[in-house]
C-alpha cells in the first residue's frame, strides 16, 4: 500500500471514530462548542426540538459539548450548555473542569442554577450510591465526588469552594466491619470497594483538604499517618510499593 494511500486510510479511520454514532447535526453541533461559536450552537439548540439533535450526546472519546467548551475555555458557550444540557453531562464536565485546575469555570458551573437544581435534588433522593453505579463516567471513577477530586489535586481554592457548600468526604469503615453496607459491597466488587477506599484516604491526606477542613491539621496529619500505617499492614493496596 503506497503512503498516499495509508494516509487517505488513515484519514478515514479518524473521521470514522470521530463520526461513529453521531449524527451530522450533532457533529455540527459538537464541533461549535469546541470553537465556541455561539451562533451555531445557539442554533443547534434552537433546532433540537425538531430534529434529530441530541444535545447531551458525547464523541468517541465520551466528551459532551460542555466538556469540549471546557478544553477551549469558550465561557459564552460554557453558560448556553449550562441552561440547556442534563444533569449528568454538567456534573461530568464538572469534574473534567477541576481536573484542568479550571477554577473559574468551576465556579460559573456550580453556581449555575441548573447545577444546583440537580444537586438538591440528588441530595433529596438521598444522593444514591456512586459505588453501585452501572455506568462509570467516562474519565472518572463513579465514587470520585468533585470534593475528592479536588483534593486529589490539592486545589486550595476549588476544595474550599465545596466545603462552602457543606460537601465532605467520609472516612471509610474499618476494613473488617461487617455492616451491611461493607458486606454488600465487598460481595458485589471486593476491587471496586478497595479503590474507593484509596480513593477516599487519598484525599483524606490531601494537604489541602486538611488545612482547610480540620481545626488541628497537625493532629489529624498524625493520626490519619498511624491509621494508614495500620491499614497497610492489613491491605496490599495501602503499601508503599
Amino acid at each position: 500500500m503506497s503512503s498516499f494511500s495509508c494516509s487517505i486510510f488513515s484519514a478515514s479511520k479518524l473521521t470514522f471514530r470521530w463520526t461513529f454514532g453521531l449524527t451530522d447535526e450533532e457533529r455540527v453541533f459538537l464541533n461549535a462548542a469546541y470553537l465556541g461559536d455561539v451562533g451555531i450552537v445557539r442554533q443547534s439548540l434552537e433546532d433540537s426540538v425538531e430534529s434529530s439533535l441530541n444535545v447531551n450526546c458525547v464523541d468517541y472519546m465520551g466528551r459532551n459539548a460542555l466538556h469540549l467548551a471546557i478544553d477551549s475555555e469558550k465561557l459564552d458557550v460554557i453558560e448556553i450548555l449550562l441552561d440547556n444540557l442534563s444533569f449528568n453531562c454538567i456534573e461530568e464536565a464538572l469534574l473534567h473542569a477541576i481536573s484542568k485546575g479550571a477554577t473559574k469555570i468551576v465556579k460559573i458551573i456550580i453556581e449555575h442554577p441548573n447545577f444546583m437544581a440537580g444537586e438538591d435534588k440528588l441530595r433529596r433522593m438521598g444522593g444514591g450510591d456512586a459505588f453501585f453505579r452501572l455506568e462509570e463516567k467516562s474519565q472518572f471513577p463513579p465514587d470520585i465526588t468533585p470534593l475528592i477530586l479536588a483534593a486529589h489535586y490539592n486545589n486550595h481554592e476549588i476544595i474550599q469552594m465545596f466545603l462552602s457548600r457543606n460537601h465532605t468526604i467520609e472516612k471509610p469503615h474499618p476494613i473488617s466491619c461487617n455492616c451491611q453496607d461493607c458486606v454488600t459491597k465487598q460481595n458485589y466488587d471486593s476491587l471496586k470497594r478497595s479503590r474507593s477506599r484509596l480513593n477516599a484516604y487519598r484525599a483524606l491526606a490531601s494537604p489541602a483538604y486538611m488545612a482547610l477542613s480540620s481545626p488541628d491539621p497537625i493532629m489529624t496529619t498524625f493520626e490519619l499517618r498511624q491509621e494508614m500505617m495500620r491499614l497497610a499492614e492489613v491491605e496490599k493496596e495501602f503499601k508503599v510499593g
